[in-house]
């Protein structure tokens, strides 16, 4: 009876429990995460009564979750990619919109900037037309900045959202580490019976972390689970947890790192992060926003830097070199910036590097790592990021600044303590497009003419046609002297087939060049270029002539002296690549003894295996003066012959045209047509040439001109070496163009900076600031402030302004007979030109010398400038070549900086235009290859979620079914207990 009733009981408890779970599978319909529940009901243990086995009733075993492991995990990995995909689209889409939009892009800035060049091109002497190009040219520089800043801010935001997001990621690995606890006690204490409910917060949380990042889960046998998220980090280890959060990138100071944080041990784990949100932001940064920052910066430098090149080869309106169009790329500054070092290099912080951009064609759109590798503070690698390759191993010497020519540019050591475990990261291009500035600021300064002009002589009986003239190197001595050609060319035919080259600096006089350009061959029917072509040698100069502290005094009563020309002994070492150890082998010792003569120095370098050298030697004579009590004559030697010596009708000693009468006091004239028309200078190749005011004294092969003064005491000239320094402007421009014949007022609008390179001395600069009201007062404050640096000279400087505003001073010296008794004597050397076969150095040894600069300026060859011939010219034709004083219709270098629009200026095959239609292309295929992933895995999501919800989802239809069953279960199992009660209360009347 009893059993009866246990059974009923049983039944009714289970049957309890299953409407229980049914009803709470109805209530968690719409939970988020809920996995259904499911009743696991098995019969208790038989009973063996009056021989046989009876049954004892149903137990409820277990309450299980309903789930598939493998789809649970599909899930988490769909989750994943889905977020991925989408991410990365979102963003990507941004950029798309912003580069291809016409109201933002830079394609229509650069079609108006050249537009804008094309107009002023067709009328280079319209000032409006020059002023919308720098307009349009200001237009285009704020369309890069605009959209750098654009990408500056994204990445900004992404920092702020990796911040965000590795919290999230924290935040989730810390509750799932807390759910692990939870369900050991909660499995623990119910005897092995799983807690479900925390086990799908458990795996609620684990899609939510796959949303964020992929994920990979281990369950332990405890069934806590391991988390690890990326490839293998572990972010849930049981109970425990890391800390995962950013930090500013050790190597990118602009981009954050992901790190692992756990007992002060900070893992920089950003290259080991994928999927998820964060994968997708990762991934956006690397394969989108910083190549396309790289790569608009490289637009901008190759626009930058070839348009700068092009406009510093022209002149401006007014003759003046064209210098920089944008602000200069390699300023120091800006190349420093370009490099920047690791926060956990060792102390002290005074390493500077910078990346000084030699050719944009060669850039690419990666950044670089250098690191010190050891075993020694010296050794290190230089490698491209993007792809690993390790492109220079290398070690630095003693000598700062040192250079390694990279991928279009050069990593300058210029300073600083290297120390083994160093790294810096260079990045070339990263911000071109925000330090790309325009220099330009009047439409006048624009330089759209070429500096050179040719020019045919009206004799010519010849068929041939010299071309214009164009220029591709103003660094050389041709453009030395601002607004001028030094020197102009006269090209000359002697014969049908071969010409001269002269320096035509004296058109009664040409001279071969210095070095010279003799007995070059032309051929009829081709173009011929008349120049020589840059053909890897290099040449260096001497310092010049060297103008003495003081004039040498002859007495009367001493012996004859001849004053040296003060060159100190010079000890030269030559030195010759060494094909075996890729480096310098030196010849040894070369030296020159002192006071020797140009042409003497030029014949022992000429000696030399790979070197020829040519001298010539340069004075003037200036500020003729003569005593105002005349007690002597005056006479002037120049070499033992006297210049001012009077002959009879039958003289032999010059030629029939010679100036007979002696001037008093004598002047540039004189002495010029004396020294042309003697027959022994004519001899020695000693010509002389005047302005009116001062007389250029030349011996064309490098002998020293000693002047010899007699005559009374304040008899008076004064000599220099014919050298003018010329001052460049650094700072503001001068609203107008100086003048030495009025004043200026400096204190309005400056700083007006100016800077002057001397030879053996380096660079000085002076800042001019006051208000000068005359003409002499402005000299004199340039004097002053030229004084005032440390430029060390012998006699006078003398301020000069020329014609067109140029700032230049020469050192002279007084020279006059102090005495009546002697003679005031002066000798000039002379400056050699070394021409180097490829490869050939030249340094002077200590002590140094006044004749060579420590490390002289090795400068090409070549003149600078390029001009080709075509027809048939005969002998006797004659052609000019002079510096363009028609620079205000000229538009020959305006049509060279037009057409660097069409210019393949990036990676060697694009123009700019398609460069930045290239990225542009890049960028949509990304992000439409993204957007068509992201559908992809949102179908699959939903049908992985489909699935996930078929197994373990709550469906009321079935569950409403599960109610009315185990209703009558529960109502079937109370009838068995009524029936049990009926049974038991008949026994009970029995025996009543």
């Amino acid at each position: 009876m009893s059993n009866l009733l246990n059974i009923g009981i049983s039944g009714l408890r289970v049957h309890q429990t299953a409407l229980t779970v049914t009803g709470n599978n109805i209530a968690n319909v719409d939970t988020e995460g809920y996995s259904r529940q499911d009743v696991t009901i098995s019969n208790n243990n038989p009973q063996f009564q009056g021989g046989v086995w009876l049954g004892s009733g149903a137990m409820v075993q277990d309450v299980r979750r309903i789930f598939d492991e493998f789809l649970v995990g599909q899930l988490q990995k769909d989750t994943s990619t889905f977020n991925f995909f989408e991410t990365l689209s979102t963003n990507a889409s941004q950029i798309d919109s912003l580069l291809a939009d016409p109201g933002t892009g830079v394609q229509p800035g650069i079609e108006n900037m050249f537009g804008a060049f094309q107009a002023a091109i067709d009328d280079p002497s319209s000032l409006p037309a020059r002023q919308v190009l720098i307009s349009e040219s200001q237009g285009l520089v704020d369309r890069f900045k605009s959209i750098n800043d654009r990408l500056t801010d994204t990445n900004e935001i992404l920092n702020g959202q990796l911040g965000a997001i590795t919290t999230q990621i924290t935040t989730l690995g810390e509750s799932i580490a807390e759910l692990n606890v939870q369900i050991q006690f909660a499995t623990a204490s119910a005897n092995g019976n799983y807690p479900n409910d925390l086990l799908d917060k458990r795996d609620l949380a684990i899609k939510e972390l796959a949303e964020l990042v992929s994920v990979n889960v281990v369950t332990q046998d405890d069934n806590a689970i391991n988390v690890f998220i990326g490839n293998g980090q572990p972010l849930v280890l049981g109970k425990d947890f890391n800390t995962l959060t950013t930090q500013t990138g050790a190597d990118d100071p602009t981009r954050n790192a992901i790190v692992f944080e756990r007992d002060g041990v900070v893992q920089d784990i950003t290259r080991e992060i994928q999927g998820g949100q964060i994968g997708g932001i990762l991934e956006f940064r690397s394969s989108v926003l910083d190549p396309v920052t790289n790569r608009l910066g490289r637009i901008a430098i190759a626009l930058q830097f070839n348009i700068n090149e092009q406009h510093a080869l022209g002149i401006d309106i007014n003759g003046q070199a064209g210098g920089l169009y944008f602000e200069d790329i390699n300023d120091p500054d800006v190349a420093q910036s370009r490099v920047v070092g690791n926060a956990d290099n060792a102390p002290p912080n005074d390493r500077k590097l910078g990346a000084y951009i030699t050719d944009p064609n060669k850039l690419t759109d990666s950044e670089y790592k250098v690191e010190f590798i050891g075993p020694n503070d010296f050794t290190f690698k230089v490698t491209r990021v993007s792809d690993g390759e390790i492109l220079l191993s290398n070690a630095l010497s003693t000598e700062f600044p040192e250079s390694f020519d990279i991928e279009g540019f050069d990593l300058t050591f210029e300073s600083g303590t290297y120390t083994e475990g160093d790294s810096f990261y260079v990045l070339p291009t990263r911000t071109g497009a925000d330090d790309i500035e325009l220099d330009i600021e009047l439409p006048q300064e624009i330089a759209l003419a070429t500096a050179v002009m040719t020019d045919y002589d009206v004799g010519n009986i010849g068929e041939a046609v010299i071309s214009s003239g164009e220029v591709y190197d103003t660094s050389t001595d041709s453009f030395s002297v601002p607004g001028e050609l030094t020197p102009p060319l006269i090209i000359r035919f002697t014969s049908d087939t071969t010409y001269d080259v002269l320096d035509n600096s004296d058109p009664a006089n040409p001279v071969p060049l210095f070095p010279s350009i003799m007995n070059q061959t032309y051929v009829p029917g081709v173009v011929n270029n008349l120049l020589p072509k840059d053909e890897s040698k290099t040449s260096i100069s001497s310092l010049g002539g060297y103008l003495p502290p003081s004039q040498f005094y002859q007495s009367n009563l001493d012996p004859i002296k001849t004053p040296g020309n003060g060159f100190f002994p010079a000890r030269l070492t030559i030195s010759d690549p060494d094909p075996i150890t890729g480096g310098m082998k030196s010849r040894g010792i070369l030296t020159i003894p002192a006071e020797s003569s140009a042409k003497q120095t030029a014949r022992i370098l000429s000696d030399q295996k790979g070197i020829s050298a040519t001298a010539v030697t340069k004075l003037q004579l200036s500020d003729f003066r003569s005593d105002p009590n005349d007690f002597l004559d005056a006479h002037l030697f120049l070499n033992g012959i006297e210049l001012t010596d009077t002959l009879s009708e039958n003289q032999v000693k010059y030629a029939l045209d010679y100036p007979q009468d002696v001037p008093d006091p004598v002047n540039a004239n004189f002495i010029a047509d004396r020294i042309n028309a003697n027959f022994d200078f004519q001899d020695m190749g000693i010509t002389a040439k005047s302005d009116g005011g001062v007389v250029t004294i030349t011996a064309i092969n490098g002998e020293d001109l000693s002047l010899e003064m007699q005559g009374d005491h304040d008899d008076y000239m004064t000599v220099s070496n014919g050298t003018d320094t010329y001052l460049k402007s650094t700072g503001n421009a001068v609203a107008k163009p100086l003048s030495k014949f009025e004043g200026y007022d400096f204190s309005e609008g400056g700083p007006y900076q100016f800077e002057f390179d001397v030879p053996g001395q380096g660079k000085f600069s002076i800042e001019l600031s006051e208000n000068y009201a005359t003409s002499a007062d402005l000299l004199a404050g340039i004097e002053n402030a030229i004084t005032s640096t440390q430029y060390f000279y012998n006699g006078e400087i003398d301020v000069d302004i020329d014609e067109k505003g140029n700032i230049n001073f020469q050192t002279k010296l007084e020279m006059s007979p102090y005495a009546t008794n002697g003679s005031a004597k002066l000798t000039m050397g002379g400056q050699v030109k070394v021409v180097l076969d490829e490869g050939i150095t030249i340094s002077s040894q200590p002590p140094f010398s006044n004749l060579f600069e420590a490390e002289p300026e090795q400068l090409p060859t070549y003149l600078g400038y390029d001009l080709t011939m075509e027809g048939r010219p005969k002998e006797g034709d004659q052609f000019y070549v002079d510096f363009n004083e028609d620079a205000v219709t000229d538009n020959r270098n305006g049509t060279l900086l037009g057409n660097i629009q069409n210019a393949e200026i990036v990676e060697g095959d694009m123009t700019i235009s398609e460069a930045y239609g290239r990225m542009v292309e890049e960028v949509g295929s990304i992000t439409a290859r993204a957007q068509i992933n992201t559908d992809s895995s949102e179908v699959l999501l939903q049908n992985t979620q489909d699935s996930v919800n078929a197994v373990s989802g709550v469906n009321l239809d079935e569950e409403a079914a599960r109610l009315i069953q185990f209703e009558l279960g529960y109502n079937a199992s109370a009838q068995v207990i009524s029936v049990a009660r009926d049974i038991f209360d008949t026994l009970i009347g029995i025996f009543r």
